[in-house]
């Protein structure tokens, strides 16, 4: 098939390429491991105030060590609630994963997961792999993800089948709604957002900040390749863009700043275009937001604020 670039003709050009596109998607994530049960285990149970935090622990596949997770639930509010799968950034700081998102360490710019139960969510926090307790991936060199490669694997189709799992824990506690779940990520965690939004049917909602990209114009700039941008054929059906549309008419907010070195302005602004005309076609225009402010690499405290405002209005 020819690469596929809004905008679409009609309703029903895009409806036809959809499924022909979430099947090349899948392909290009390349093989998925086995399942295996759950076996969720809660480590620690502390009262936070006005929330409770649970460390916990799952598995996610076959002989790989469970994957280290906190639950954030909020008291004084009727359970069950919304959920939100909180996705954690890079920033090249692999001793940071889960425990930022809750506010225990890092920037308080990144401590979404705790911001959000206190707007009253059920809230998970996952560590990806390479991070925190799941180091053991870092290598520095790309080994981990070249070992994947040779075995029919993708770094993007690992990080998409640990959320999927994670998903699978958080819909099966009774404090969360599992017909209102949201997910949010800045940076990496944006990325695995725009991963996860083609093929998982269970997320409602999703605020995607700071990970706009195109294929294209790294290749004009001669960028570096982030593992988890590589999904290998996928170039040849559409562009990056396409994670995004194909997930229409699902409300979706994007962040961007204008100065930012990693999602660049021009981009930003092709992605807008490109995803925003599928949303008018499909008679969701209302349904996405791309919002932008000045600055560099960040998920600053106004464009938090909408996002969070997006969720209430959504989920």
């Amino acid at each position: 098939m020819a690469r596929l670039c809004p905008p679409f003709e009609s309703v029903e050009q895009f409806e036809q390429t959809r499924e022909e596109l979430v099947s090349a998607y899948r392909a290009s994530l390349g093989s998925m491991p086995e399942s295996c049960a759950l076996q969720p285990r809660t480590l620690e149970r502390e009262d936070r105030g006005d929330y409770i935090r649970e460390k916990l622990e799952y598995r996610v596949e076959p002989g790989e060590p469970a994957v280290a997770a906190y639950l954030l639930i909020p008291k004084g509010v009727k359970l069950p609630r919304p959920g939100v799968v909180c996705l954690h950034q890079h920033g090249g700081q692999f001793a940071l994963g889960k425990s930022e998102q809750v506010g225990r360490i890092g920037s308080p710019l990144q401590h979404v997961a705790l911001e959000l139960v206190r707007l009253g969510y059920v809230t998970i926090a996952a560590d990806s792999r390479c991070f925190e307790q799941r180091g053991k991936y870092w290598d520095g060199d790309g080994v981990y993800a070249h070992s994947l490669l040779i075995q029919g694997r993708t770094l993007a189709g690992a990080f998409v089948w640990d959320i999927q799992r994670e998903i699978d824990y958080f819909c099966s506690r009774e404090e969360v709604d599992s017909e209102r779940i949201g997910v949010i990520g800045h940076s990496m965690g944006s990325m695995q957002t725009a991963l996860m939004l083609p093929i998982e049917g269970r997320i409602k909602v999703a605020v995607a900040s700071q990970g706009a990209k195109l294929y294209e114009k790294m290749i004009e700039r001669g960028d570096n390749f982030p593992w988890a941008y590589q999904l290998p054929g996928f170039y040849n059906h559409a562009d990056l863009d396409a994670l995004y549309w194909l997930s229409a008419p699902r409300p979706l907010m994007l962040t961007g700043r204008r100065q930012d070195s990693v999602s660049h302005l021009g981009d930003q602004e092709e992605v807008e275009r490109r995803v925003g005309n599928v949303y008018a076609l499909v008679g969701a225009k209302e349904k996405f937001a791309y919002v932008r402010e000045d600055g560099g690499h960040g998920f600053g405290d106004d464009l938090r604020r909408q996002a969070y405002a997006w969720m209430n209005r959504w989920l």
